[in-house]
């Protein structure tokens, strides 16, 4: 591995939480939280999704905002849902002026290619302006369905309600804000800071190809990531993600699986560094 491409990478990923945790700034409503603090809250939650079975990562974001800065349970979820809603869009953004790049290696024509991936950004704007309304519809049928059972009584199903509801009531105060604009960017910078350190751990395991390359492989993969079948800490899933897209754009298979594991090892050691790191600055 070369040590500048390493470091230019390790930088990058630094830059990528860096902007994500200036994201949650712009989405917690109920009070001003230092960008140090939310720093340390972003690195334990990448963290988390490193080591925690399946998508339970996810969870730890609104449990460290809780107990770091005393944040509500529910607009910490609230946030997180908005973040992963802002990171979906984005990431669809960006595959699809990558996937332009590569019109040759589809069967269908690129202008329903472009169709496809505007009807997917609609979608997931139209689930984003009415997710609290979404989530309110969710609440009123675990109550129907708790008395259907006649368990309307039960302290967990009205646990279950009363946190969804409050987690509708959060999503919407987030949306009054109309902090759209800096979160979008912020998303945006966050994400290309990533493709970045993926091209320079490219480069410091000798494989050069061009940036648009890198961007429509790893994409695949963040998008296979995303996917509710997660593994252990998502191992396994990123690198048969990572594998197919660069199969796709012509990387032999050897350097495209190797390339994956190599990148997620990577991405690790960085997150325990970092999380080490703020540990012992927050125990201070």
């Amino acid at each position: 591995m070369d040590p500048f491409w390493a470091s230019l990478g390790c930088a990058g990923y630094f830059l990528a939480i860096l902007f994500r945790a200036l994201r949650y700034k712009w989405l917690i409503y109920s009070k001003d939280i230092s960008l140090n603090e939310l720093f340390r809250i972003s690195v334990f939650y990448n963290l988390s999704l490193m080591v925690l079975p399946s998508k339970l990562g996810e969870l730890s974001y609104p449990y460290f905002l809780n107990k770091i800065s005393g944040v509500n349970l529910t607009e910490g979820l609230a946030s997180l849902i908005a973040s992963r809603v802002y990171d979906f869009f984005v990431i669809l953004v960006i595959f699809l002026f990558a996937s332009i790049g590569f019109q040759s290696l589809f069967k269908v024509n690129i202008l329903f290619i472009i169709l496809l991936f505007i009807l997917l950004i609609g979608l997931v704007l139209l689930v984003f302006f009415h997710m609290n309304h979404l989530l309110k519809f969710i609440s009123r049928v675990i109550e129907k369905l708790s008395k259907r059972v006649r368990r309307e009584k039960s302290k967990p199903f009205q646990w279950v309600q009363r946190k969804i509801h409050e987690t509708a009531e959060d999503f919407y105060a987030i949306k009054a804000r109309k902090t759209y604009l800096p979160v979008a960017l912020t998303s945006l910078i966050s994400w290309i800071m990533v493709f970045l350190a993926f091209y320079a751990f490219m480069r410091g395991f000798g494989i050069s190809i061009p940036f648009l390359d890198v961007v429509f492989g790893s994409a695949v993969a963040v998008i296979a990531n995303a996917l509710p079948i997660g593994s252990l800490g998502n191992w396994g899933t990123l690198e048969a993600g990572w594998a197919a897209g660069f199969l796709i754009i012509g990387l032999p298979k050897g350097k495209a699986i190797a390339s994956g594991f190599g990148v997620h090892i990577l991405i690790f050691v960085i997150c325990v560094v970092f999380g080490f790191m703020s540990w012992v600055t927050l125990k201070k």
